[in-house]
């Protein structure tokens, strides 16, 4: 078992950035949990898992939350966080490889200011590819989007077959040693899966709501971290 720290963690992923190491990162916090065990949702990003209709993406789902590659990296939640029992869950579901596994929120809590300083600019390396909200503005990024993948609330289902479009446009476009950043929800962790599974020249991360403020300005301020709550200097723990 490798030694790790919620810091630890977070710089590790950065110097793959500064590297230019090819990887994936895929998190699976705690709705991505509840569709894995395929339980009824309503997510706060507005976005419903009913298990009677959603069996096919409940399985795309769990199939990049267990899928196997050294430089595939997957986020579970912590016990500070979700408590022991589904802690434990998490990681055992994943079937991942301990080297393989780290936070869920290794963007967010206590390393969101880390991340802004140090793993944003970082971005502004690579010729970036983004897929998010159909409502989103670039003015505030510090980085330019080259190519822009826009999504609706219900993305993981009713934009699924982006992830054929991505996948055909990596070849066309020839897109090599590109980013691609997700902040797309559970479709976000289907396309690192899939994505990196059949090109795996480029990094692809599931980012979640890191980006939220810079992309939706106020209306994106929906966590706790990005409204300055005590989450924000939380360090969570393994």
């Amino acid at each position: 078992m490798r030694n790790r720290s919620f810091q630890g963690d977070l710089q590790m992923l950065c110097e793959k950035l500064e590297n230019r190491e090819v990887f994936a990162f895929s998190k699976y916090a705690d709705g991505e949990y509840e569709i894995l065990k395929n339980r009824q949702i309503t997510n706060c990003d507005g976005w419903t898992f009913s298990p009677e209709v959603d069996g096919f993406y409940q399985q795309k789902l769990l199939e990049s939350f267990q899928y196997k590659n050294p430089s595939y990296f997957v986020g579970v939640s912590c016990p500070c966080c979700v408590g022991d029992i589904i802690a434990q869950d998490m990681r055992d579901m994943s079937a991942q490889d301990d080297k393989n596994l780290t936070w869920a929120n290794i963007f967010v809590n206590g390393n969101y200011k880390e991340y802004i300083n140090k793993c944003l600019p970082l971005y502004s390396n690579y010729e970036v590819a983004l897929v998010a909200s159909s409502k989103s503005t670039f003015k505030h990024l510090p980085f330019k989007v080259s190519h822009f993948y826009p999504i609706g609330d219900l993305a993981w289902k009713n934009d699924y077959h982006l992830i054929d479009k991505i996948k055909n446009d990596i070849v066309s476009k020839e897109l090599s040693g590109c980013l691609f950043l997700f902040c797309a929800g559970p479709l976000g962790n289907m396309m690192a899966h899939q994505l990196f599974e059949e090109h795996p020249h480029n990094t692809y991360m599931d980012i979640g709501s890191t980006l939220n403020v810079h992309l939706l300005g106020h209306n994106g301020i929906n966590r706790g971290y990005l409204r300055g709550e005590e989450s924000l200097s939380k360090t969570c723990v393994w």
